[in-house]
């Protein structure tokens, strides 16, 4: 069986493509490369094919994506504060790229797709009331949610298309890109510069270890046969506040801490709840963000390098 990964030399997605390349399998990275640093984080091993493009050109895809391929659609623009920036390539990259890999998908009967979606598109609650009420409340994820919701009408259009959407909490570990909040924040108290927090810092976010989500997309492909939407996400929460502060205190830090003016609009809470998956599946996390945020930490500080200059 042949594996496709777009994003595949992202964060998740090169964690997912060592797992997959554990297994032996055939794998094909589809990846525009967005974050140039990631260059230097991809896997070299020469088995494994790479297409420096962009998913949103659908004559590509069609081309790349062959007749039973199991694809993971994990390529988008995942930050917030970018969205806000440049939401027309938000939307180009997360809506036009969605679809451009759904039609190949179809034309090439491929026998699975699993879509890495996000939290944040029910908005800003606590709980999950209803999986088909989205309520996205930025640019990023309002993208989100319009490619889910072609992705529902591919799933309503196309019965014998096995589409899987993966819906995730905030996800950290070795090798995320600086723009999110841990990597970020490790990487300035190492370099002793400060952490600059949006606002008052109490908006809170669930984190899920990165190994507990890779596990969650393997499940996906081998073992769900329907389309389907599952959450995963952790219990726990914690406001970026206390996110420094643990940074901080693990770095003998003192005075480190800087706040600026909040987003146009924060989500103060994104939801959790993993119980079809854990139901189904016995999937639950296996970490918590303090188990593994040393461990986290110590890998920015052997490769700061890779990220000093983007801070």
């Amino acid at each position: 069986m042949r594996y496709v990964v777009t994003g595949g030399s992202g964060f998740i997605g090169s964690h997912l493509v060592k797992a997959l390349r554990s297994q032996g399998t055939d794998i094909i990275v589809i990846d525009k490369i967005s974050n140039h640093s990631n260059l230097d984080l991809i896997n070299n091993d020469t088995s494994i094919k790479h297409y420096f493009v962009d998913i949103s050109d659908p004559h590509i895809t069609k081309k790349i994506i062959q007749q039973g391929d199991v694809v993971f659609h994990l390529a988008a623009q995942s930050h917030v504060d970018v969205s806000f920036q440049n939401p027309l390539e938000t939307t180009q990259t997360n809506v036009l790229g969605t679809q451009s890999i759904l039609n190949a998908c179809l034309v090439n009967n491929v026998k699975k797709l699993i879509v890495m979606s996000t939290d944040e598109v029910y908005g800003s609650v606590d709980k999950i009331k209803n999986h088909n009420l989205l309520d996205p409340t930025n640019p990023y994820s309002a993208s989100k949610a319009a490619a889910d919701m072609i992705v529902n009408s591919f799933k309503h259009l196309y019965k014998d298309m096995n589409i899987i959407t993966l819906r995730s909490n905030n996800i950290m570990g070795p090798g995320q890109f600086v723009r999110n909040v841990i990597p970020r924040f490790s990487c300035l108290g190492i370099l002793g510069k400060k952490m600059t927090i949006h606002g008052s810092g109490e908006s809170r976010r669930r984190y899920l270890w990165i190994a507990d989500v890779i596990k969650a997309l393997l499940i996906m492909s081998e073992k769900v046969q329907k389309s389907e939407i599952y959450n995963i996400g952790h219990h726990n929460s914690y406001s970026n506040n206390e996110i420094a502060q643990m940074i901080g205190d693990y770095l003998g830090l003192k005075d480190f801490i800087s706040h600026e003016d909040d987003r146009v609009y924060n989500d103060k809470i994104y939801p959790c709840d993993s119980s079809k998956i854990e139901l189904d599946f016995g999937w639950k996390p296996s970490k918590n963000l303090e188990d593994v945020l040393p461990e986290t930490i110590e890998w920015y500080r052997s490769n700061i390098d890779l990220f000093k200059h983007h801070l």
